[in-house]
């Protein structure tokens, strides 16, 4: 948490490396390709963990020199396979888990092209079940947190990166006391508008 305010710190001006180069604005897409959850799964009222593929996001960033401030809004899914063939015709019940996520972030280089992220996030955990037995049945469960957002993101150059995303809940308005996360390995590209 010091880091993120420090970085905070410099964005406003408090510290002479602020000031070295103009500003930059801009827009990053961001792809989570990989997502692994914690959640509650309320069909068998316990904490499970699963693996999917898929996401999208946008953000807006901030940057000054190698410090980068930055919006993001997005959403993860888990679906079974990274190319899009899923084979829904197996099992009798079928449980989904995603998450749709705001953050504020604040990104800083620790060494060479590798930056560290730290921030704040919400984050929407929403819980499918769906069973073919006997009888149509479908259900739906959206859980709410608010978490801290940290990871660490590789720079190839100034437009494309590789990040891995660890969006642990701290807090849920479900009041529940049980512990969530999202962790996400994505591709972002920024586009600079300034």
């Amino acid at each position: 948490m010091r880091a993120f305010f420090i970085c905070l710190f410099v964005f406003m001006g408090g510290g002479k490396i602020a000031m070295a180069k103009d500003p930059v604005v801009g827009v990053t897409l961001s792809f989570p390709w990989v997502n692994n959850y914690k959640y509650v799964d309320y069909e068998y009222k316990t904490v499970r963990k699963k693996s999917g593929f898929f996401g999208l996001g946008i953000g807006a960033y901030y940057k000054r020199n190698d410090y980068k401030i930055s919006f993001n809004i997005g959403l993860t899914e888990d679906l079974d396979s990274p190319i899009g063939a899923i084979d829904y015709s197996r099992p009798n019940t079928r449980s989904n888990i995603s998450s749709q996520f705001a953050e504020l972030v604040c990104h800083y280089p620790f060494y060479k092209s590798l930056n560290a992220i730290l921030g704040l996030n919400y984050t929407s955990y929403k819980y499918e079940f769906t069973s073919f037995e006997d009888r149509f049945f479908w259900y739906k469960k959206t859980d709410h947190t608010l978490g801290f957002s940290a990871g660490v993101e590789y720079r190839f150059n100034k437009y494309i990166s590789a990040a891995a995303i660890y969006r642990p809940a701290f807090a849920s308005f479900e009041t529940d006391g049980i512990y969530r996360h999202v962790i996400s390995l994505d591709i972002r590209i920024d586009i600079t508008a300034k």
